[in-house]
């Protein structure tokens, strides 16, 4: 919800000494007239029925604070369906696009002077790629605009419309084609023309697909979740001139790796299988599938058990791959194998222990250090540092409210209506700028510029050189 602050005044009156005395006489005065005075009932306060604190508090950070150099008022998503968040302005080659009265505006990113306006009624969602916006009208149909003039590029005649049911609905373009996800169906639009090739939908998921989606050697594949006894995740490939479906795997997750014609899927459904708390045994498997045909070709089985007496625990968390290697959270530890060389069998290249205190999920690796979600405090953002597994950690000053990394800068705005500029090898902040929000999206960035998006409007920041 947006919330509106309001100053409140207080008025301050002068009391003088006649005032007080006259007030004192004329309670005696009632008091005498009428023989006697009444003692005023006992008034009690009205009690919670529960009442709970947080007494968690943030050390103030002194940190030089920075002016804006612009703020331009938008369309604020707080409004919109989340359907669409994360895709509602975007900066790239020095300009900042955005929606304004649900038109399609763009702003210099280092003055924020409005450089053109396109459309009207336009749908809340844009992708960027290649001098080309992509968005789509208000009868969701897809358009291509040019990033440098705001001229239109060309209009779909095809609507991809569906209920106002919320579902994933993303906008993803590649060489030659623009795909448009909702829910469960894939449209795939002429990158050059907007002309229709192929919609197709994947019943079983019954509009629960996510946002993933990949090519590879003209297959491409895409997840959902798929319903019956147990709920999983399904992998699906598609022929990307048709859209004809050529397999599909229930329980296997996204390809995190894509060689030699075989697709790498992690196996999330044999787990769910398994009879964790008696057994101390456990297995993350990783099966490799012909990408054209869907047959599997062979496993890497990554192996571990509990320690301890039964009752046991289910033993398996995050499961991360990155250039070439693979993270999983094993028995309160982190393992990390190679997967170009890894067989069946072979013990972690090394291991790590996760950063104290955090409950959550690993999302990445920056600047060497292995990045976690901590599901505990929401957003914050806790590391481990890959060159000698200490671990690292980014403080604020205040409850997080969305955290964004570019290179060795973070930012993270927070629900006090400021954002901290920190950097991440040193942890140190070094800077901070007022929002006046509580509630933000993802920083932009483009070339030395941040671009802080607040509730209803944008903000640029030139950023100090250390964080360039």
């Amino acid at each position: 919800m947006l919330n509106k602050q309001t100053k409140s005044q207080t008025e301050k009156r002068k009391y003088h000494p006649y005032v007080r005395t006259l007030t004192g006489l004329s309670a005696a005065m009632i008091a005498v007239s009428g023989g006697y005075a009444a003692m005023p009932s006992q008034a009690l306060a009205e009690k919670a029925d529960i009442s709970i604190y947080d007494w968690n508090s943030y050390s103030k950070l002194t940190v030089p604070e920075l002016k804006p150099s612009w703020t331009v008022k938008v369309d604020s998503y707080t409004n919109q369906n989340e359907s669409f968040q994360g895709q509602q302005a975007v900066a790239e080659d020095g300009k900042v696009f955005a929606f304004s009265n649900r038109k399609l505006i763009a702003l210099d990113a280092a003055t924020g002077k409005q450089l053109w306006t396109f459309g009207k009624d336009l749908t809340p969602s844009m992708v960027y790629d290649n001098g080309v916006l992509y968005g789509l009208t208000s009868s969701h149909k897809p358009y291509a605009v040019n990033a440098k003039t705001g001229k239109a590029v060309w209009q779909s005649g095809t609507s991809t419309w569906m209920d106002t049911r919320e579902r994933t609905e993303a906008l993803i373009p590649t060489a030659d084609t623009l795909y448009v996800i909702k829910g469960s169906t894939t449209y795939a639009f002429d990158r050059k023309t907007g002309k229709l090739r192929w919609k197709v939908d994947e019943a079983l998921a019954e509009g629960n697909g996510t946002s993933y989606l990949q090519e590879a050697d003209g297959v491409v594949l895409r997840t959902f979740f798929v319903q019956g006894a147990l709920t999983s995740v399904q992998l699906n490939a598609y022929d990307k001139k048709t859209g004809k479906k050529l397999w599909s795997e229930f329980g296997q997750g996204e390809a995190f790796q894509i060689k030699n014609g075989l697709v790498y899927s992690v196996d999330y459904y044999t787990p769910l299988l398994q009879d964790y708390e008696s057994v101390p045994d456990r297995k993350v498997q990783v099966n490799a599938f012909n990408l054209k045909t869907g047959t599997r070709k062979g496993s890497m089985d990554f192996t571990w058990k509990m320690s301890g007496d039964p009752p046991y625990e289910r033993g398996q968390g995050s499961i991360l791959a990155n250039d070439g290697k693979i993270y999983i959270e094993q028995a309160g530890k982190i393992a990390e194998y190679d997967l170009n060389t890894y067989k069946n069998g072979d013990a972690p290249t090394r291991t790590f222990q996760p950063p104290g205190g955090v409950s959550g999920e690993l999302v990445g690796v920056v600047q060497e250090r292995l990045i976690y979600r901590d599901s505990v405090t929401d957003s914050e953002l806790k590391g481990v540092k890959l060159v000698n597994g200490s671990a690292v950690q980014w403080n604020g000053d205040a409850p997080v409210s969305q955290v964004s990394i570019y290179g060795k800068g973070i930012y993270r705005a927070q629900r006090n209506g400021t954002l901290l500029g920190i950097n991440m090898l040193t942890s140190q902040p070094v800077f901070r700028v007022k929002t006046g929000a509580d509630l933000h999206e993802a920083t932009l960035k483009t070339g030395s510029m941040i671009i802080v998006q607040a509730e209803g409007k944008l903000i640029g920041v030139k950023l100090p050189a250390s964080l360039k």
